[in-house]
């Protein structure tokens, strides 16, 4: 294929690609819809496996907290951003000199698994099973639909 064609390649494909991308972005409400029943669907209490591959594989395992502590009406570490696409999801978790971001695919509202990268150029496994599910309104707990990690 020529450099032509490659070029009308990609202008086609951007051309397709574009408009639907920016429907979300000119629609808050929608978007903020969206984001919402994505958290709804991601309270709780997380044990989370991280399995490196460029440190020795080692692997390290903890109990987080989703989408924040205050959401799940429980204490522990919450990541400082969250973008959820349908089954997609993105963690971005700061912490002092660096950051980590994790890819993730959500399944049956009970697993995540995907992979992870952090700053320092790290990379491997993580792999999410939900332990708890946030309390329902009135019962003393969260109810998953109110504020923003």
């Amino acid at each position: 294929m020529t450099g032509r064609r490659h070029v009308l390649a990609l202008v086609i494909n951007l051309m397709l690609v574009l408009p639907a991308a920016q429907a979300l972005e000119l629609d808050p409400v929608a978007e903020a819809k969206r984001l919402e029943a994505g958290y709804a669907r991601l309270c709780g209490v997380w044990e989370w496996t991280v399995h490196s591959h460029t440190r020795g594989h080692r692997e390290a395992k903890t109990k987080i907290v989703l989408p924040s502590p205050q959401m799940a009406g429980v204490d522990g570490p919450s990541p400082s951003e969250i973008r959820v696409y349908g089954d997609a999801v993105y963690f971005r978790w700061d912490y002092p000199g660096g950051y980590q971001e994790d890819s993730m695919l959500l399944s049956d509202d009970r697993r995540l698994e995907g992979t992870f990268r952090t700053s320092d150029g790290s990379r491997g496994a993580v792999d999410g099973k939900r332990l708890s599910k946030c309390q329902p309104a009135g019962t003393g707990g969260a109810n998953g639909s109110a504020g923003t990690p």
